[in-house]
């Protein structure tokens, strides 16, 4: 039986910079240490050799006073984005431990989006909920929503869905939304969905309505 050689650190450490870069698709320098839980967090220079190598393309984003590193995997995903040609289509509920949330810092520059894990928060000090879900709307973290699914009795519950303030309610965006809750309740072997209250008001009535029209047309 062959013995597998002992890995290294360094290549360890390096892999787990080119991967955690890849997965989060664009990513400044001090984000990705995050992803895998890796330690000491980069400064553009420990980057340096991935650029010169090829590895990690090094750009510019409009707003960000930091610079940001791609994949080479995603050079062609780079292309498109700077031609103003890659447009997102998928609107889903993320869990509050998704990449895309966890970094409080990331989520901020990337959308705009202020998240914290409320379920360690006393509850008259909460401001969402116990367990709220990020709404990720074709590529624009659109609002959250506290949830809870009732397994027993088939039913997910949404105690509250809030849209984020500069987000405009209309047709498109609630079907969206009501599409994205309908796929975790059905995750959640929990397909009957409630939805309680809402801000904006409107928001709850819409939602239901969509719904409904959604389980009549399957």
């Amino acid at each position: 039986m062959q013995t597998a050689e002992p890995l290294d650190a360094n290549e360890i450490r390096a892999e787990h910079v080119v991967r955690a870069v890849r997965a989060l698709g664009i990513a400044q320098a001090r984000w990705i240490a995050d992803y895998f839980r890796s330690g000491r967090k980069q400064k553009d220079a420990d980057l340096q050799d991935y650029v010169d190598s090829g590895v990690l393309l090094r750009v510019a984003v409009k707003g960000w006073d930091d610079c940001a590193y791609v994949h080479r995997d995603h050079a062609g995903l780079l292309e498109r984005a700077q031609r103003g040609r890659l447009q997102a289509t998928h609107t889903t509920l993320l869990s509050p431990f998704d990449p895309v949330v966890w970094d409080r810092a990331r989520a901020s520059a990337m959308f705009g989006f202020d998240y914290t894990l409320e379920c360690y928060t006393p509850a008259p000090k909460r401001r969402y909920g116990y367990f709220v879900l990020p709404i990720l709307r074709r590529g624009r973290l659109v609002g959250r929503l506290d949830a809870k699914a009732h397994r027993v009795d088939g039913t997910f519950e949404v105690k509250k869905v809030f849209l984020e303030p500069s987000v405009k309610m209309d047709e498109a965006l609630v079907a969206d939304i009501a599409g994205a809750i309908q796929a975790s309740a059905d995750w959640h072997e929990a397909p009957r969905v409630v939805v309680r209250r809402s801000d904006p008001k409107g928001l709850a009535g819409g939602l239901r309505e969509a719904l409904r029209t959604r389980s009549a047309s399957n």
